[in-house]
């Protein structure tokens, strides 16, 4: 049986008290203004929190894209369920119904960054809010699994660029991503769903066409693929 291919994407966002587990911050030792010690401290907490997003033990999944080739259109899960109804509930939801969703054993992930982030968060995630979740070989050398940018770079750090620079070197001006990756962390504060969702459509859609552009199928194969997800 031919592989079947699954693009994934993942967005997220800190955890509601990521801060209480950060190392505090302290002001350099000759400030001694209260007003420019409190903006100091402020500055620096949200420079780390950016940051935190990325951090796989303080991070939550807010959003998966997927798109199974052969399928006309990809999925899109977000933790909003119900208008504004965000708990680890949702967070669970989501990811169980990826799992439920998905032959785990007869599937080839693809993703883009995803040895890196995407997938050791989604298992740690579901670990953390215990989700019966498969453990995901991530071996750069043996995973039956494809990291687009691993590829790329030919496994060399310093030669990775991110997804959008491949949108803009192969000309897709077709594809419009509302949000960048700051303002993906935010949207737990900034309630900007509708965007957050198109953003993972954008980030799906390129990485769907990367595959292509790379050869690793074309579109007569997606279409004597039988689903089997």
């Amino acid at each position: 049986m031919p592989d079947q291919f699954l693009l994934l994407d993942v967005s997220s966002a800190p955890i509601p008290d990521a801060v209480s587990y950060m190392e505090p911050v302290s002001a350099p030792v000759n400030y001694r203004d209260k007003a420019k010690i409190d903006a100091y401290v402020a500055e620096k907490t949200a420079e780390r929190m950016a940051g935190v997003a990325l951090d796989i033990d303080l991070a939550q999944v807010t959003g998966i894209a997927g798109w199974r080739v052969g399928e006309p259109e990809p999925f899109i899960y977000t933790i909003v369920d119900e208008p504004f109804s965000l708990t680890p509930k949702c967070e669970a939801g989501m990811l169980g119904d990826l799992v439920v969703d998905m032959d785990w054993g007869k599937t080839r992930l693809i993703t883009y960054g995803g040895f890196n982030f995407d997938l050791p968060l989604l298992m740690r995630r579901a670990r953390y809010l215990g989700v019966d979740f498969p453990i995901l070989n991530l071996d750069r050398y043996r995973s039956p699994h494809i990291d687009l940018c691993e590829m790329l770079s030919d496994r060399e750090w310093k030669r990775r660029r991110p997804l959008s620079f491949y949108v803009r070197r192969l000309g897709w001006t077709d594809l419009r991503k509302p949000l960048s990756g700051e303002e993906e962390a935010r949207v737990l504060e900034t309630g900007r769903w509708a965007e957050l969702e198109a953003s993972l459509h954008h980030d799906i859609t390129a990485l769907y066409r990367l595959t292509q552009w790379l050869g690793i199928w074309k579109p007569e194969q997606a279409r004597e693929l039988e689903p089997t997800l």
